[in-house]
């Protein structure tokens, strides 16, 4: 009877221990691949870039997945953002952005800078998730304006990627890739709004 009573008291020792101790916590970033410029000189024309908005379930701290084959959504408690993700998406936008825009005489304006702007780019996230094993979903829609508040252009840019693998780090790599690629997109596609603008001025 001491005896059971011993190991007893033991495995609930051991079991208090072990809830007493929590996994630590990981943050994870929005990689972006640019390098810093190096500019002497910036072009008088403007983009300033909106906040991104993006929608509640993905406003929150812990990252966001789906179980594979239902709609449920699971969100991390120790796998968060190091930032919100509406300004890791504007920072990727940011540096992806600064160096195609000034090849065409646009100089996109660092956030918190208030210098007027000639245009303003809004990016609205639609979703931007994955399935461990499977594969990641970006949906987003952007608008373009002048300082009129007049739409030049606007779309929708939807991607998909693969998740090989059940780890954050797999799905987040898969999330900036997406996420670059759309950048990547918007760098070839506004340059000829601006030209357009111009030329409809002269």
């Amino acid at each position: 009877m001491h005896r059971s009573l011993t190991v007893c008291v033991l495995c609930v020792f051991m079991l208090l221990t072990a809830c007493g101790r929590s996994l630590p916590t990981r943050y994870f970033l929005l990689e972006s691949p640019h390098t810093p410029m190096n500019v002497d000189s910036l072009p008088p024309t403007n983009l300033r870039l909106a906040q991104v908005s993006v929608p509640e379930y993905l406003d929150r701290n812990g990252i966001v997945s789906r179980k594979k084959g239902s709609t449920e959504l699971i969100v991390s408690q120790f796998h968060v953002w190091a930032e919100p993700v509406a300004k890791g998406v504007r920072r990727l936008l940011q540096e992806g952005l600064s160096a195609p825009l000034l090849a065409a005489n646009i100089n996109v304006l660092a956030p918190g800078d208030d210098a007027s702007a000639e245009y303003a780019l809004f990016v609205d996230v639609q979703r931007l998730d994955g399935n461990f094993h499977d594969e990641a979903v970006l949906e987003i829609r952007w608008t373009l304006k002048n300082n009129s508040n007049a739409i030049l252009d606007k779309g929708i840019y939807a991607d998909r990627e693969a998740v090989p693998g059940d780890t954050y780090d797999i799905l987040i790599a898969a999330e900036s890739r997406m996420l670059n690629r759309m950048v990547a997109h918007l760098a070839q596609r506004l340059p000829a709004m601006f030209q357009k603008n111009h030329a409809s001025r002269r």
